[in-house]
């Protein structure tokens, strides 16, 4: 009898056997989540009409009413759980060996950007106005050295933290140009 093995919840482990060593996973700052909540509350308005009508001279359509009621909130529900699933599988990875950024819209679509620490240049932030000072969130910047790519993370919590963790890693993990070029002293004798 074979039984199939549940691996969501094994380690990751790399090429050469080793695992990747786990320095933080973070979540976007919640402030992502008002616009929805706003557009939330203006649709418990709109579907509060019929009742106020109903209620209010036309006794015939509260039936009608009441259930549209409830539709509007299963409506409501499902609008905020989409979102808030969104908000919730978005997150910041950093392992010793590279920094991934998963993008989660909604309940079906993932998209998830890799970095390998080696090959970071440079880490940069942006608070944006008065709300991210008070509430101390901001965008992070990760930029390459090939510029192939970078990695844009908007509203992250302690943006300034977060930025000294990752050069931490860069420091503790990953290579410096410096680090990666190799000097040969007979070759360079034999050029003078």
């Amino acid at each position: 009898m074979s039984t199939k093995r549940d691996r969501s919840h094994e380690p990751e482990v790399e090429e050469d056997g080793e695992e990747a060593e786990l320095i933080f996973v973070e979540r976007q700052f919640p402030v992502v989540l008002r616009w929805p909540l706003i557009y939330g509350m203006i649709i418990i308005l709109v579907g509060m009409i019929p009742w106020s009508i109903s209620t209010a001279n036309l006794y015939s359509w509260q039936p009608l009413a009441v259930n549209w009621m409830i539709f509007v909130f299963f409506v409501l529900m499902a609008y905020w759980a989409y979102h808030f699933a969104g908000w919730f599988f978005t997150v910041l990875i950093l392992t010793d060996e590279d920094i991934t950024f998963i993008k989660q819209k909604g309940f079906f679509r993932r998209d998830v950007q890799s970095l390998t620490l080696n090959n970071v240049q440079s880490v940069n932030y942006k608070i944006p106005g008065l709300q991210g000072a008070l509430f101390r969130y901001g965008d992070l910047k990760i930029e390459t050295l090939s510029g192939s790519g970078h990695l844009n993370v908007k509203l992250m919590f302690r943006p300034a933290k977060l930025q000294a963790e990752i050069m931490q890693a860069l420091q503790a993990y990953g290579s410096t140009p410096d680090d990666t070029m190799v000097y040969d002293s007979k070759d360079k004798t034999d050029q003078e």
